[in-house]
This record gives structure tokens, sequence and C-alpha cells, in this order.
């Protein structure tokens, strides 16, 4: 199984429509560079894994995973930001994953506008492995 940061950041980076407003070079997986943490870099998306766990269970074996991500995007623009949101929101929701929860606040290490999305999805697995 692929790791969930790694499944959502492939997913952001395959959609024209959000590197259309979002610089490919400024999608990052759990941690932004210190060099790109710059107002010039903005709009900036970091993506975290919540959790994973294994549910639905049969016979004592997991038929299922839900895997929670969150997805963080840094600009001081706010139409960018509700362009960002609405973009994320869509894609993701294209693709199985469900937002719900998000929030936007002010980031005090950057000192910007930062919101974030939650999002779940839930992931078939196969246990007929021999």
């Amino acid at each position: 199984m692929t790791l969930p940061i790694k499944m959502v950041y492939d997913l952001l980076l395959d959609s024209p429509d959000l590197t259309s407003v979002v610089d490919s070079d400024h999608i990052f997986m759990l941690d932004v560079p210190e060099d790109n943490r710059r107002v010039d870099h903005f709009p900036i998306i970091r993506i975290n894994e919540i959790n994973d766990k294994q549910n639905a269970f049969a016979s004592n074996m997991p038929n299922s995973i839900q895997m929670t991500v969150q997805v963080d995007v840094w600009s001081n623009d706010y139409s960018k930001l509700d362009t960002i949101q609405s973009k994320l929101d869509s894609y993701m929701a294209a693709n199985q994953w469900v937002q719900y929860s998000g929030s936007i606040d002010i980031d005090p290490d950057i000192d910007t506008p930062r919101l974030y999305r939650r999002y779940r999805a839930i992931q078939q697995i196969n246990n007929n492995n021999k």
C-alpha cells in the first residue's frame, strides 16, 4: 500500500486545475523547506497524515483501511485561498477523498493566512495474498 500522503501528493500533482494555481514545485509532503517559506513562493501546500487505521474486520482480518490527511495551504491572497479550497475539495471528492473538517487561521510562524482541509478515504484490502 502506498502511504496516504504520497497518494494525495500524486493526486494533487496530477491535477492540471490545481497546478494552474499552485506551482507543482510548491507542493510538499510533511515539511516545507525553510527556503520555501517565503511570500514570493506563495501559495504553498503541505500534506500531512493524520492517521490510518484498519477497519471492517471479518474473521479477525481487516477488509479496509481508513486514511486521513490534512492539506495546508499558505497564501497572503484570500481570493487565491478561496479558489484553491474549491479546487481541492472538488478534485479530492472526485478521487474518493471526503472533506470532513477545515478552517482558516493565521500561521504565527510565517505570519500569513493558512487554510487547512482534512480528508478521509477508505481503501479496500485484498486478504487473498498467498
